[in-house]
Parts: C-alpha cells; structure tokens; sequence
C-alpha cells in the first residue's frame, strides 16, 4: 500500500451511500482478475483510486490494496418485549417435510443408540437465522437439526438426569479419551478438531459423575467454537447427556486491522455509553466470533441494557436488537474499569455490567459488530468495614 491506498483505507466512514454502478465500476478495476488486463488496468486503478477517493472515504467500503470489501454492518430491526420468532413462507424455502424430519429423527435415534423411542412432540422453530427441526420423545429425549439439510444437530437425554449416576468418577486425561472414543463411535472424525476444553459438573474432579469435552476446529490459529462438536456424558458407564455437533459458516476473512487502530475504535465507541468510569486497563486479541447487536443495544441506551440484564425484569419491557449472523475474524477489545468494589456490588447486588466490555472490532473492515461481557474474575472481601478487593495472584 502506498501512502493514498493507506488515507483511504484509514479513513473511511460508513455515513454516506456510494453510487451503486460508481462502486460496481471502481469494484471492475480493482478486482480484475486477468493479467493481460491487470497490466493495461493498472494506471487506471491509480486514476480511479485517485479521482474516487473523496467517495469511497465517506462510503461503505474499504479498500485494502487492490481489494474492495463491503462494509458489513447494517442497522439492526428493533423489537419491543420478547416475542417468538415467527416463520415465514420465505424461512420455509428448502425445508425438509414434517414425514423426512421424522425419518431423520428416527435414523438419529438409532444411530445413538436409542432404539425404543417414540416421537411425541415436533415443531419448526427458528434458531437465529437458521431454521430447525425440534423432536422429543417419551423417554425425555430431545433431537434438534437443521431443516435445511445441515449436518448439525443437538441430541439431549434429560432421563440420564433421573438414573443413580452419581457414583461414577474419571480423570479429565480418561474423560478425553472417553470423549474421543464416543465420537468415533457415532461416525464423527475429530481430526480436523484441534483444540479440546474439558469441564467436570461438580467443584473438584473427584466430585464429579458428569463430564463435558469439546472439540473445537482452529483455523489460523484461532478458536472457532462455531465449528465444534461438544459431548456430556456420565463415566465409567459412557451414558450421554448430550451431542451437539455445530456447523457455522466461518469466513476466514482477512486481517487488515491492527491491533491499535481496534483499541481506538472501541475506546471511542465506548465514549457512546456516557458512562465515564476510569479505564483500568484495554487489552485485545484476535479471535473468531458471530455478529451480535450486543455492544450496538449496550451504547444506544446503556440504561436500558442493565435494567433488563436483571433476573426480575419484565420480558415485555425488553428491547432486542436483530442482525445477521455473521461469523467473522475480529479482534476482541476488552476494556476493563477501575471502580470501588463498593459501588460494583451496591445494594448487595452484584452489577457485572461494571465490570468491563469486551467489543467485536472486524478484523478486515473495522466496524464494531458486536460484543459481550467479559470474564473478568474477582475476589473481594470485607476488611474493617469496607468492600476491598483481593488481589489477583499472578500466574
């Protein structure tokens, strides 16, 4: 990149609409994939980057070199009270048949091993974007999977819950191997799933009787746990509480941010919230995550956003923010505050929105485009009347 490629590409802005052909235009010459072409093209990409440049500056796009990506962000649809998600004709495009759901529940079944089940219950329900079909049985089993033809499903036992498990024991190196063992013999290859967590349902392992491992994929290095197929089960007997295997459609988008420029992004869109606490500290990684409205609800009214953060507040009164669900490399900027233990849990109420934030910042476009609350761990105590905190010991 020369040093106008980089003005434009660090200055763009997504207030104004770019002229539909003018960007399909400026789009032809800088993607044009024929070196023959590129050879006669390229004074004029100069010239089209050079007379465009006020445009593409104030338009959404970014240009990265002799690349063109759309800026991805779109305003979210807003909705008052918590409502199901109702099914369109459109959603109901390509859906398999209410017969083939059965057929299909009936062949997952036995291939888990569940040969007496009966179906008693199924429904067409709407999983974010996606579309599934949800199975229960008379034995409290449920079978979710993608209507559409997908390989992803979610297999849960509630009935294990009931049995006399509580004996069962194992080692968090026996519950992988375990683990591993289970996948293949359901007909999964975990190969290409490289990264494995492993947790146990009680304080301590020698506790535990419910054990839960996932295999995540991890392209360039990074944790996708959109891609991941995840096992509970009771050791020693290899009873399953459940089997998800998810399948999101990552994008492997390319890095064109650094690390600084997602830090000032989020610091100024933080500056939004009107909150004023003292940062303590700003941190940022790559990772990969899916665009939410989380961080756009939290700086549009952060009021509202902690209000309705509380177990008791009303589901009628809350405001939910809908987009795509996009699977994206970003970089996850965490902003943690400094603020007196005291006001943290005020009224003996423990408010984690003072904790910090953590924002999506798109690793190829900028944009924020979505965020969650971070896990900040904290311990505190009481030392002569006042809430103080106990140092984090350094690891």
């Amino acid at each position: 990149m020369d040093n106008l490629d980089k003005k434009i590409y660090q200055e763009i802005n997504t207030n104004i609409e770019i002229p539909t052909m003018l960007e399909t235009k400026i789009k032809e010459v800088l993607n044009n994939n024929n070196i023959e072409n590129k050879k006669s093209y390229k004074p004029w990409t100069k010239i089209a980057t050079t007379a465009c440049a006020t445009v593409i500056m104030t338009a959404g796009i970014v240009y990265a070199g002799a690349t063109v990506y759309e800026k991805i962000w779109k305003e979210p649809t807003k909705i008052i009270g918590i409502v199901s998600d109702n099914i369109t004709e459109e959603d109901l495009k390509g859906t398999i048949s209410e017969i083939e759901a059965k057929d299909k529940a009936d062949e997952i079944l036995r291939k888990f091993g569940y040969t007496n089940e009966k179906i008693k219950t199924m429904r067409l329900e709407k999983d974010g974007d996606d579309i599934v079909w949800h199975i229960e049985t008379n034995n409290k089993l449920s079978v979710s999977f993608d209507a559409k033809g997908g390989e992803g499903l979610c297999l849960f036992s509630d009935d294990i819950l009931f049995k006399d498990i509580h004996n069962y024991r194992t080692t968090r190196e026996e519950a992988e191997k375990t683990a591993r063992k289970l996948c293949e013999k359901y007909g999964y290859n975990i190969d290409a799933y490289n990264y494995v967590e492993t947790y146990f349902n009680m304080d301590t392992e020698e506790e535990s009787y419910i054990w839960y491992v996932n295999f995540s994929k991890k392209p360039d290095n990074l944790v996708d746990r959109y891609n991941q197929i995840s096992i509970a089960f009771v050791p020693e007997i290899d009873e399953l509480r459940y089997f998800i295997v998810t399948e999101g459609k990552y994008e492997n988008n390319p890095i064109y941010i650094t690390e600084e420029q997602a830090k000032e992004t989020a610091l100024t869109e933080e500056q939004k919230t009107n909150i004023n606490y003292k940062i303590k500290e700003t941190n940022a990684e790559l990772g990969i995550a899916a665009m939410n409205t989380d961080a756009y609800a939290r700086t549009i009214d952060y009021q509202q956003y902690c209000k309705q953060s509380k177990m008791d507040y009303l589901e009628k009164n809350y405001v939910v923010y809908h987009t795509d669900e996009r699977i994206r490399k970003v970089w996850k900027v965490t902003i943690e505050y400094d603020i007196p233990m005291e006001e943290i849990f005020l009224e003996d109420s423990f408010n984690m929105n003072d904790l910090g934030y953590t924002y999506y910042i798109d690793a190829t476009t900028g944009e924020v485009i979505g965020g969650e609350s971070p896990e900040i761990n904290i311990k505190a105590e009481y030392k002569n009347g006042n809430l103080v905190e106990i140092p984090t010991e350094e690891k």
